[in-house]
């Protein structure tokens, strides 16, 4: 590495220096106990106790071994929750046999480890695959508008695989870069990179045009003959193979791999479709959509990412890198564009790519240099300074964004809802129950009970039905008032991935929502919360209910 490269690296290793610490006293909130996870991020409680027991001890080596290896939450890779337990056993040995109670250590150490770490390394990756860290003031202003981009910065407040398999499809492109069509070991090492991204969330599989496209490239400079290009991608295939079993290993087991394999079909069948409600709009039907503008820039920035791939695709010296994004990026977005569910963090791994490419905006030695024609000189020119305004308008309207973000994270636990329904509810009706024997409850999904010895929680992931209840049986029902609004519209069982199902819910929370279910009475209510309670227990307990 030059020196002028050494600066640079350094340079920017200050700057995500600074953007990890910024996002501590963030990542702390939002986790005072394991139940409030399912209020800010439902996905962080789903995941939890898994992780959780994988560094819990057995009777014994082999069972210690079995909870580390078994991890049972097969939505996402064995990479996810095995560098997740990695990055717990640090807070494990410090705090000693207590550790579990410290969810807000446990939390902070996952979200900064698992997301803005392996993020940051990635938007470093990226930059130097598009600058080689030739210039500081380039590679820099690079790094710092992809580190602020809104989707950035909320993926960044969770903890979640996708900062993860981001990294590995970076590290893909790294490798092939670095290749240069050489089909050596870099081409290996992209391979195993390409499936450790497809072992941790299925993304590596995205790479089904760049990586022939790349195989190609390699025929027509004849750096392959075409029978060796065949071989090449039979080696590619084997080795991204190779690395999905081996960072799986439970694929290894009969029993375990069903299980995987069951999963994983049901969770491309709900994100083609839907969870409870099919998505029948199409992506842009209302135009560009809001929720891309706030976490991903206005339309123009937009644009202005693929003049900048149009840009490299002209460049002979960035061509192939540019065509490896443009193919990356379309199996992807054609993918996301026709999937039933509408999330946005969908988009970074293809637009994180893209937004690079804004650098072609702004070559090292001026786009416009060697000119000698003035009008061919000033035109240029002008189209820099347009782009130059463009994004530094974005990255205001980008940091804006971000400050909204961040205070609303940070204070979330003091103008959170659900906390503020749970106090009432802990005032109004639990503080007012006295039972010689343990209160069964049952909870919709974001409903915060914190855990108490006097009463069981309850929650299912399929939510309420009358026939659930029957077999749980519990003395108090607390539904979340959109859940009751939404499920209670008839036209909500027409419009259902699964109409028969959608009836049960139907059935259900239209009852509770107009006090009619059979055994219950509401006792409590607000805007964000419904409580009911068993007829029998509001007889005994004789409670004046407001």
């Amino acid at each position: 590495m030059q020196p002028q490269q050494k600066k640079t690296l350094t340079l920017l290793l200050a700057l995500g220096l600074v953007f990890f610490a910024v996002f501590i006293p963030a990542n702390l909130t939002g986790a005072q106990d394991a139940g409030m996870l399912a209020l800010f991020e439902v996905d962080e409680y789903a995941q939890f106790p898994h992780v959780m027991n994988m560094l819990t001890p057995g009777d014994g080596f082999y069972q210690s071994l079995r909870n580390f290896l078994i991890y049972l939450h097969y939505f996402y890779g064995y990479p996810f929750y095995f560098f997740s337990a990695l990055a717990l056993l640090p807070v494990k040995l410090l705090l000693g046999a207590d550790w579990t109670a410290q969810v807000p250590l446990i939390m902070v150490s996952l979200r900064q480890v698992i997301n803005v770490l392996p993020m940051l390394a990635a938007l470093g990756l990226l930059v130097y695959i598009q600058t080689k860290f030739k210039s500081a003031w380039r590679s820099a202003g690079l790094f710092a508008l992809l580190a602020i981009i809104p989707a950035v910065t909320l993926n960044n407040l969770w903890w979640h695989p996708d900062s993860l398999v981001f990294f590995f499809i970076i590290l893909t492109f790294f490798f092939l870069d670095r290749d240069d069509l050489q089909f050596g070991w870099n081409f290996t090492l992209a391979a195993a990179a390409c499936g450790l991204a497809t072992g941790t969330k299925h993304l590596g599989l995205f790479f089904a045009l760049a990586i022939p496209l790349y195989l190609l490239w390699g025929v027509l400079e004849k750096r392959l003959t075409w029978s060796g290009a065949l071989g090449k991608a039979a080696l590619f295939v084997a080795v991204m193979a190779a690395a999905v079993v081996a960072s799986n290993p439970l694929l290894l087991l009969p029993q375990e791999r069903a299980e995987i394999i069951a999963v994983q079909q049901r969770q491309v069948i709900q994100t083609g479709t839907g969870i409870f409600i099919a998505n029948q709009e199409g992506f842009f039907d209302q135009g560009y959509p809001a929720d891309l503008r706030m976490h991903y820039g206005e339309l123009a920035f937009l644009l202005l990412g693929f003049g900048g791939l149009a840009l490299g695709l002209r460049n002979p010296q960035k061509r192939r890198l540019h065509a490896l994004i443009l193919a990356w990026m379309i199996p992807m977005t054609a993918i996301i564009l026709t999937s039933g569910t509408r999330r946005t963090h969908y988009f970074l791994p293809v637009l994180l790519p893209l937004f690079s490419c804004l650098l072609e905006w702004f070559p090292e030695q001026g786009w416009f240099a060697g000119q000698t024609e003035r009008a061919a000189l000033w035109a240029r020119r002008a189209l820099t300074g347009l782009a130059a305004v463009i994004v530094l308008g974005q990255a205001a309207l980008f940091l804006r964004t971000d400050v909204d973000i961040y205070t609303q994270t940070l204070t979330r636990e003091q103008t959170s809802p659900s906390i503020a329904f749970a106090d009432k509810l802990e005032q109004n009706v639990f503080a007012r129950i006295v039972l010689d024997r343990q209160l069964v409850v049952y909870r919709d999904w974001r409903i915060y009970l914190p855990p108490s010895p006097e009463r069981r929680v309850e929650m299912n992931w399929d939510l309420a039905t009358e026939p659930y209840m029957r077999d749980l049986n519990p003395d108090v029902i607390v539904l979340e008032r959109e859940n009751v609004a939404l499920f209670s519209k008839d036209e909500t069982v027409a419009q259902a991935v699964n109409p028969g199902d959608m009836q049960a819910l139907h059935d259900f929370y239209a009852a509770a929502g107009a006090d009619q279910l059979p055994g219950y009475l509401q006792v409590y209510s607000d805007s964000f919360g419904v409580a009911l309670m068993r007829e029998g227990l509001v007889d005994q307990m004789q409670i004046l209910f407001e």
